[in-house]
C-alpha cells in the first residue's frame, strides 16, 4: 500500500513537472512570438520610416525642382515683361517724337506764310503809303516828281491808272503819286475855282489835275482831259 501510494505520489508529481516544463515551453514560444511580432513591427516601422524619409526626400527633390523651374519662369517672364516694357517705352517715345516733328515742321510753315504775308501786306502798305498822299504834305517830299490829283467822280480815271502804271514800269521816269479828293484830308481843297499855289492854305482844285512839284515849289498844272493825257504819255 504505501508502495502504491509512492507511486501515485511520483506520478502526480511527474505530471505535475510536465504541467510545469509545458507551461515554461508555451511561455517561452510566447515571448519568442511576441519578439519576433515586435521585430516585425520594428522592421514594418523602419520600413516606414525609410518610405517617409525616401517620400520626404523625392517631395522635397521634386518641390527643389518646381521651385527652380518657378524660379526660371518668373525671370523669364520679367525678362519678357522688361523686353515688352521698353519695347513700349521706344514706341511712345517714338510717337511722341514723330507728332513733335510733325507739329514743328507744320509751326514753321504756318510761321513763314503768315511772316511772307506781313511781309507782302507790309509791303503793299508801303507801296500804297508810297503812291498815296496827302495833298497838304506834297510840298514836303524833297526832289522833283508828279501829283496825279484824282476826283472820284471822274470817268477818265481808270484811263489814268492805266498810263500811270505804263510810266512806273520805266526806270527813267518821273516818280507820280496819287492824291484822292475823296480823302478826308484832301477833300478841302477841292472847290469851285482852282488856285494852284504854293501857299497850300490857298491851294484848290475843281476836279483831277496834274501837278508837277520841284524843290517844293508847284512849277506845271494840267487840269483838263487833254492836257492830262498829253503830259502822262511824254512821261512813258
Amino acid at each position: 500500500m504505501q508502495d502504491n501510494k509512492k507511486d501515485v505520489k511520483k506520478n502526480k508529481t511527474g505530471v505535475s513537472k510536465k504541467k510545469t516544463e509545458s507551461k515554461a515551453a508555451n511561455m517561452n514560444e510566447k515571448r519568442k512570438n511576441v519578439t519576433a511580432k515586435k521585430k516585425e513591427e520594428k522592421v514594418a516601422s523602419e520600413n516606414v520610416v525609410d518610405n517617409k524619409k525616401d517620400t520626404t526626400a523625392e517631395t522635397n527633390k521634386k518641390n527643389k525642382k518646381k521651385a527652380i523651374n518657378d524660379a526660371r519662369r518668373k525671370l523669364n517672364y520679367e525678362k519678357t515683361t522688361d523686353g515688352e516694357e521698353i519695347s513700349k517705352l521706344i514706341k511712345i517715345i517714338l510717337i511722341v517724337t514723330a507728332v513733335m516733328v510733325v507739329f514743328y515742321g507744320i509751326t514753321v510753315v504756318v510761321t513763314k506764310k503768315a511772316s511772307e504775308v506781313s511781309q507782302e501786306q507790309n509791303s503793299e502798305k508801303t507801296e500804297i503809303q508810297y503812291d498815296n498822299i496827302v495833298i497838304g504834305s506834297m510840298l514836303k517830299i524833297d526832289g522833283s516828281f508828279y501829283v496825279l490829283i484824282e476826283d472820284e467822280d471822274d470817268q477818265r480815271l481808270s484811263e489814268y491808272e492805266t498810263l500811270k502804271q505804263t510810266i512806273v514800269a520805266n526806270p527813267d521816269a518821273p516818280t507820280i503819286y496819287i492824291a484822292h479828293l475823296s480823302d478826308g484830308f484832301n477833300s478841302k481843297y477841292l472847290g469851285e475855282e482852282s488856285n494852284y499855289s504854293s501857299d497850300m492854305t490857298k491851294f484848290k482844285v475843281t476836279g483831277t489835275t496834274l501837278v508837277k512839284i520841284d524843290n517844293h515849289k508847284i512849277t506845271e498844272t494840267y487840269d483838263s482831259y487833254d492836257e492830262i493825257n498829253k503830259k502822262m504819255n511824254e512821261l512813258e
